[in-house]
């Protein structure tokens, strides 16, 4: 539902650009002194920029389709999709801006000096979200103590075995609605999700390689699994030992 939404707001950001001439939308445009702001084709970016939100759109529209439809997020390529989309947005936008280019569409004698900032920003950000979604898709670390069951990485944490309740052994998850915080790249989902029944859950599962082992501590839901269907049973009936001897 949350990516139909998001397709809704950002159609409607790229009408009120495009259409309805909403230019003080588009950033810079209002911190501009007027003399700048003359040099620059205001309908010739608001277009673009419309464009952009329309591409934002679809983007939006086809991940809730495919959340809809059952299917597997595809989020690597999408998120390439969308970096590459920005930087051609980003580099496309300049040649609206009389400021940076010339009347023949060259670049004037300091213009790289002003595109500077915003270069930097979009490569820390690229970095950043590449990052991200690199450990976003590590393994979590899975150790048995004698007194606790730790996950390691992004949302990991630690649960003590007395402490531990409903353990289960399932063989598929519940229909998730959404990703409240979290990452879904392909088949990994990690952080947390909440299902269509209502119930919320922290997950660190591979969805292709079931079945999953599900617990509650203090009123929070937990399902994991590990690289192999084998080896997920074998180190559930090793947490079932420790829960019953607690």
């Amino acid at each position: 539902m949350i990516w139909f939404i998001l397709a809704g707001l950002f159609i409607f950001l790229g009408i009120a650009v495009h259409k309805m001439k909403w230019y003080f939308l588009i950033s810079g445009d209002n911190t501009m002194s007027k003399e700048r702001k003359a040099n620059v084709d205001t309908k010739g970016l608001g277009r673009m920029t419309g464009m952009y939100m329309y591409f934002l759109a679809l983007i939006f529209a086809v991940m809730g389709a495919l959340q809809w439809m059952g299917k597997p997020a595809v989020s690597v390529p999408i998120m390439m999709a969308i970096a590459a989309a920005t930087v051609v947005f980003i580099m496309k936008a300049q040649k609206f801006n009389g400021n940076l280019v010339d009347e023949n569409g060259k670049w004037k004698k300091g213009a790289s000096k002003q595109l500077k900032i915003p270069i930097i920003i979009l490569v820390i950000t690229s970095i950043g979200v590449a990052i991200l979604m690199y450990f976003s898709t590590q393994q979590s670390g899975i150790v048995a103590s004698e007194e606790a069951l730790k996950i390691g990485g992004m949302y990991g944490d630690t649960y003590e075995w007395a402490e531990m309740e409903q353990l289960s052994l399932i063989g598929e998850l519940p229909e998730i609605s959404m990703r409240t915080n979290g990452s879904a790249v392909g088949s990994q989902l990690k952080g947390h999700f909440k299902f269509e029944n209502g119930e919320k859950a922290k997950l660190f599962v591979d969805k292709s390689v079931p079945p999953f082992i599900s617990f509650v501590v203090n009123d929070k839901k937990t399902i994991f699994n590990l690289d192999t269907a084998d080896e997920t049973a074998m180190f559930y009936k090793m947490m079932e030992e420790k829960v019953q001897h607690e």
